[in-house]
């Protein structure tokens, strides 16, 4: 019996990473003289480092008294936000753009600009952070939401030079290194972020976030005991922080330490358990440790919490598919195509349960549609060849397969895959030559050995059975049809107690198999 392959891909869904800054405010700021105003503003914006919560109380006081105070609105927004109250920081945010219709100063520049970027409407922030510049060329905070806006309108080297800018204004700017540590990460440079967030733990080193995200820049880098060490100082400062707790796990999990990663994972579930993502991750440890069961469990609670999770059915479904259980995986892997209807390997992965039920349209019409999406990806070709071949439509299988060796002419399972078909359609010579390629390009696949081992015995050239089947069983020791493939060549060479000892090693190793 041949055996054909095929790849699998595991879709894996992302820690959400809390990289990115919270409004805040240095500690000292440039002298220069100032009215009451601009003195409470720079109080209220010491105190978002200070006490966060004490700004909120002054803020709101002072709105009961001035309902009309955009100012204090504004400052009110960033301290709801940099508690992560998101919608009462949006809410603040909202009602001061109302009130900032003409604004006149720097400062009423600044806020309806900083309300702006809130907003997302990073046109009319470049303009009024830029208004709030001309009126003010030291305004480090000017420069700062403006860097944020050039951020959001994808102008990275803009947006470096203004947060740069607001660092030269003030050295003590701890989000203005932030933010560009930011900027720094999402172009993948990762010593200059790393140096950015040194910084931020320098002036903040109560601040769980900074070492976060700096664990999380060496995670990137694939230092992994720095980054353990960095999300430890981030727990130990704030233990309750369950996204930490999570970034820990999954630096545990990629140094294969996966104990500790499922304890960190817990622990984050104990804090909040209706944060899908520690189930997530600790789903992908357990399927990593191949335990499919405890691995469903988890990928079906994140499912309940987050009925729209493309990532959790796809892992679902491999989980199923690994236990065999074709029809649930099938089902999973339907629920990711009407979410993500261009998730062509999860048309890949249907199709392969498809082709497990010997349902071979179904899988050639889901192996179609992986190539429709990914007409450059041997793997679809590979995938729709196999199900061909098991209808015993051996020419458009072997046309597949040679659209999979054009596109990748080093992938070693096209040649061993169309070699089967040759087998099939008795071309032996060619059959031997597609797997005396493959062995080329993998010299340790045992398959390629046993069924090259098989054409020549087709061939009567049982020494080279005998050569080839015994360096898949030095490759396989398990590998059942070696044994009989070499059986039958001794046989044939009269050398029966060679051949008899090779059967009963078959027949004892499907024994073992069936128990």
């Amino acid at each position: 019996m041949t055996k054909f392959f095929a790849t699998k891909n595991i879709l894996f869904g992302l820690w959400p990473v809390l990289i990115a800054s919270v409004l805040s405010i240095p500690a000292t700021l440039p002298a220069y003289p100032q009215s009451s105003a601009q003195q409470t503003r720079l109080r209220w914006e010491r105190l978002i480092y200070s006490d966060n919560n004490e700004l909120i109380r002054e803020t709101t006081d002072e709105i009961a008294k001035n309902a009309q105070n955009a100012v204090a609105l504004r400052m009110r927004s960033s301290g709801y936000y940099r508690n992560s109250d998101t919608e009462k920081g949006k809410a603040d945010a909202i009602a001061a753009l109302a009130l900032l219709k003409s604004p006149t100063s720097a400062e009423e520049f600044e806020a309806k600009c900083y309300t702006e970027r809130r907003l997302e409407k990073y046109d009319e922030a470049l303009l009024d952070c830029t208004k709030a510049i001309e009126l003010d060329p030291k305004y480090a905070w000017a420069y700062y939401n403006r860097g944020i806006a050039n951020d959001g309108k994808k102008r990275f080297e803009q947006a470096v030079a203004d947060v740069t800018k607001a660092i030269e204004l003030d050295a003590t700017f701890s989000d203005a290194y932030s933010r560009r540590g930011d900027l720094y990460s999402g172009s993948k440079q990762y010593d200059k972020a790393i140096a950015d967030y040194t910084k931020v733990i320098e002036l903040e080193p109560k601040r769980a976030s900074g070492f976060n995200s700096r664990g999380w820049l060496y995670e990137q880098k694939k230092e992994y005991d720095l980054a353990i060490a960095d999300f430890t100082k981030g727990i130990n400062l704030d233990p309750k922080a369950a996204w930490i707790l999570g970034n820990r796990g999954i630096a545990y999990a990629k140094k294969k330490e996966y104990d500790l990663a499922i304890a960190d994972f817990a622990k984050a579930i104990e804090v909040d358990p209706k944060l899908p993502m520690p189930h997530f991750r600790r789903g992908l440890v357990y399927f990593d440790k191949k335990e499919y069961g405890l691995a469903i469990a988890d990928f079906t609670k994140v499912i309940e919490l987050a009925p729209k999770e493309t990532a959790a059915y796809y892992n679902r479904g491999s989980a199923y598919d690994e236990k065999k259980e074709y029809d649930k995986a099938i089902a999973d892997f339907t629920k990711v195509i009407e979410l993500a209807p261009t998730e062509s390997s999860a048309y890949h992965y249907r199709g392969s349960g498809y082709g497990e039920k010997k349902e071979y349209d179904k899988a050639i019409a889901d192996f179609t549609k992986v190539i429709e999406l990914s007409p450059k990806s041997a793997s679809g070709y590979i995938e729709r060849g196999n199900s061909y071949n098991s209808k015993n439509d051996y020419a458009l299988a072997r046309a597949d397969f040679t659209k999979a060796i054009e596109l990748e002419p080093k992938y070693y399972l096209s040649y061993y895959n169309r070699g089967n078909s040759l087998f099939n359609e008795n071309q032996f010579d060619l059959a031997i030559a597609d797997f005396t390629k493959s062995i080329e390009l993998e010299p340790k696949f045992a398959y390629a050995y046993n069924n090259r081992a098989n054409s020549y015995r087709m061939k009567k050239e049982f020494d080279r059975t005998i050569a080839d089947a015994t360096k898949a069983i030095e490759l396989d020791p398990k590998l059942v049809v070696a044994y009989r493939n070499r059986a039958i060549g001794y046989e044939a060479k009269g050398e029966n107690a060679l051949a008899e000892k090779d059967r009963l090693k078959a027949n004892e190793l499907e024994q073992n198999v069936n128990k």
